[in-house]
């Protein structure tokens, strides 16, 4: 049965049909309805204890290639351009614009390139208004982060003018996992083993760097030429969520919030491995394992997990989709050892990628021709403006990051 979906749509997928708008949440109550997002503006608060167990219990990583990250102000964050003579990257009026290729209520994603160069990004340009500034700059903070795993879809840059602020991010070419799901349904088994591993190489980078993604579903996973995914669009996340801190507030799309999440309780990265298991059983077989009419104030539903699973997917998905956040997989217990996964090799996996056997259709020239729509706005009232003087300033914003200086 087709079912009403409404997102905030992600950062870089190639089909804007899907794309479902954001919703915010200002009270303590929710909206009935599926997949409508939420948002709000709740602060942290001291709760719950979170990974403990699993943090003790994760095997050791191969050492990763890193990037230094400044945490104070943008002076720290800019490099010295390889090529001085070459464009300003901190500059909107560099960038030639071609396509639209996502958008929803932030604002819209488009695929451009730097002057003289061929090499593509992703630019998703958001509007300040009150009140964004927070959630505009922790998602360029999350950006900052993203090299240090490559199940993140990388950040290159972010700057900002005196209405606009952009962010520069790579084009995943492959489109989304729901492409995927629309068009095909359920994947073949070896692809939900290899995705599933990935989602959770890059899950704990991001909890282990304290931030909970808080919208994870197909919209957000992306999937690039090779056929590796990438968790994308970080406007919905939090930052600095480590030990016992939680967080409150509605946030996400309904048919992958957590219980945690629509009774009003306080909360943590366990909400993302609730997203990981519906999401896996939906790749697994075609469906969310809760049914259409479930009622949403009834948190007692068992999930819906068909019994010609294999058995041990059958209890992977149990226990991600355990309702006590505390005995949650993924917080409580090593998920990687889980036997699902027993074919993984995790430090092959881990850095660099192997090679996947799933190549994925790549941008067409057509997506690749210069923009003629309607007039883009950031472009025609804020030519040669940057943000000085600006009362809607994000200050440490901007950065560059090495790979778009070379």
């Amino acid at each position: 049965m087709e079912k009403e979906r409404v997102d905030l749509g992600p950062a870089v997928t190639m089909d804007t049909k899907r794309k479902r708008e954001s919703k915010e949440e200002k009270g303590p109550g929710k909206k009935k309805g599926k997949k409508k997002h939420h948002e709000e503006k709740s602060e942290g608060k001291t709760g719950r204890r979170d990974s403990d167990h699993y943090s003790e219990e994760r095997p050791k990583k191969k050492e990763k290639r890193s990037r230094e990250n400044s945490p104070e102000g943008e002076s720290a964050q800019k490099r010295p351009r390889a090529d001085p003579e070459g464009p300003n990257l901190l500059h909107i009026s560099n960038y030639t614009f071609h396509s639209v290729i996502g958008g929803g209520g932030f604002g819209k994603v488009m695929l451009a390139s730097l002057k003289d160069r061929r090499s593509k990004v992703a630019v998703k340009i958001l509007k300040k208004k009150p009140g964004s500034s927070s959630n505009i700059q922790t998602e360029a903070n999350i950006l900052k982060l993203t090299s240090g795993s490559p199940y993140l879809c990388q950040g290159f840059a972010a700057f900002q003018t005196q209405r606009h602020a952009f962010l520069i991010m790579e084009y995943v070419s492959g489109g989304s996992l729901r492409d995927q799901l629309e068009s095909h349904g359920p994947l073949d088994m070896t692809r939900v083993e290899l995705y599933s591993a990935e989602i959770v190489c890059g899950l704990q980078f991001l909890h282990d760097n304290g931030i909970v993604h808080r919208d994870l579903k197909p919209d957000n996973i992306l999937l690039d030429h090779e056929g590796h995914i990438k968790i994308a669009d970080f406007g919905m996340a939090k930052q600095n969520i480590f030990g016992s801190r939680t967080i409150t507030g509605q946030a996400g799309t309904l048919d992958y919030m957590a219980p945690e999440i629509l009774s009003n309780k306080g909360y943590n990265a366990a909400v993302d491995w609730w997203a990981c298991g519906v999401i896996i059983c939906e790749m697994a077989t075609g469906e969310i394992p809760f049914p259409d009419d479930s009622d949403d104030e009834d948190f007692s539903d068992e999930p819906n997990i068909p019994s010609w699973l294999s058995k041990d997917l059958k209890d992977l998905l149990r226990k991600l989709l355990e309702r006590n956040p505390d005995r949650r997989l993924g917080v409580y217990g090593n998920i990687r050892q889980h036997p699902f996964f027993s074919a993984i090799d995790w430090e092959e996996l881990e850095w660099p990628p192997v090679p996947s056997p799933f190549d994925l259709e790549t941008s067409s020239r057509e997506q690749m021709k210069p923009y003629e729509g309607k007039a883009l706005s950031f472009l025609e009232s804020q030519k040669n403006n940057n943000a000085s003087g600006d009362t809607m300033n994000i200050p440490g914003l901007s950065f560059i990051d090495s790979t778009l200086q070379d």
